[in-house]
């Protein structure tokens, strides 16, 4: 019954709580890849991003990026574990069990990615969006045609004209990044709602069968 508590051991509900981050992280980080498809950096650009935040090249970012999200993931599931040990907030069903997961997602978008998204994101979006040319319709109206064609232009230029056509590249590069920036943030919020509804659904499974 849902009414009742269900009767877990701390060990047991981190154990779950872990295998739900696992769970909640693959959808928080499939939601990111269509996001980053539809506003034209590519599916691979949020692990990119994060493995370039962690201090890793452009070349080698998309490991270490997937390895940092799945690891955040799972310390969140083993907080949340801990969490719903204790006897006021233990799960009495899969209502409260989503709930809970929910508000966690909620409490680490404010306290984890949101700090992150201001400070450490756009330089690394800069340059990633200097490294690959964009795609879809946003960078074919900006970066996708002017990028090239300035790199073209660049050449045979005095070092002053190339110093100018550098500040006008970062210029247009920090116009697109601040445009884009508002659909990240809310498309995050939305993928960190569905890992916490995805953790706290597959915890009280899990729980329920103790």
């Amino acid at each position: 019954m849902t009414s009742q508590t269900i009767q877990y051991r701390a060990k047991k509900s981190i154990g779950a709580g872990i295998i739900g981050g696992i769970a909640g992280g693959g959808a928080m980080y499939g939601i990111m890849s269509v996001l980053m498809s539809m506003i034209g950096m590519g599916p691979n650009c949020f692990a990119i991003i994060m493995g370039m935040i962690t201090g890793q090249s452009y070349e080698a970012a998309i490991g270490p990026g997937i390895a940092a999200h799945f690891g955040t993931s799972i310390a969140i599931g083993a907080i949340f574990g801990v969490i719903i040990s204790t006897p006021k907030l233990q799960i009495t069903g899969f209502k409260k069990g989503i709930a809970l997961g929910i508000a966690t997602g909620i409490i680490a978008y404010a306290v984890i990615f949101l700090p992150v998204a201001m400070t450490a994101m756009p330089p690394h979006m800069m340059d990633l969006m200097k490294m690959m040319p964009m795609k879809g319709d946003m960078g074919k109206s900006s970066m996708g045609d002017k990028a090239p064609m300035a790199n073209q232009e660049m050449k045979g230029k005095s070092a002053e004209d190339e110093k100018m056509k550098m500040e006008e590249m970062n210029k247009m590069m920090m116009e697109e990044s601040q445009k884009i920036m508002p659909s990240i943030l809310g498309g995050s919020f939305v993928s960190h709602i569905v890992f916490g509804g995805v953790l706290g659904a597959v915890t009280t499974a899990i729980v329920r069968r103790s």
